[in-house]
């Protein structure tokens, strides 16, 4: 038995950057339309590459402009879903348990162009010979 850790990402309006520790483990790239996507990110490598002391796991989201000729004042829309998990895999590579690391994120939102939409940003520890996340802090800029 082997046990991974992994993102998904279900959607990205606008784009999304995820980082570990500083350095970018995905990156999108400028999205619009708010496609369904089912990209899979595995870190479990970065994680036992700081095994020793805590991860910073960060996902920033930006929302940029559609057009150059957008209006002032204009809003855009932003949407992003993403899942942090563990599982266990047998011998075999088939998926025995599957946990989530923390809440799914999924928010959609109307917001200013040309900001930061999102920056939440996760604390990972080694604790009981498994990673979890100790402390979070979640930033999200939207029009109400």
């Amino acid at each position: 038995m082997k046990k991974e850790y992994w993102i998904n990402v279900k959607h990205v309006d606008n784009r999304m950057v995820i980082f570990l520790n500083g350095a970018t483990v995905w990156d999108s790239g400028i999205i619009h339309n708010d496609p369904e996507m089912d990209e899979y990110i595995n870190i479990t490598d970065q994680l036992i590459e700081h095994i020793s002391h805590s991860v910073e796991l960060i996902f920033e989201g930006f929302n940029d402009t559609y057009t150059s000729d957008d209006k002032q004042g204009d809003l855009n829309p932003w949407h992003f879903h993403y899942r942090v998990f563990s599982r266990v895999v047998d011998a075999d590579g088939k998926v025995v348990l599957e946990e989530d690391m923390l809440a799914p994120y999924n928010e959609k939102h109307m917001s200013n162009p040309n900001i930061r939409a999102i920056n939440n940003c996760y604390q990972i520890v080694r604790r009981d010979n498994d990673f979890k996340v100790i402390s979070n802090s979640l930033t999200q800029n939207f029009y109400n």
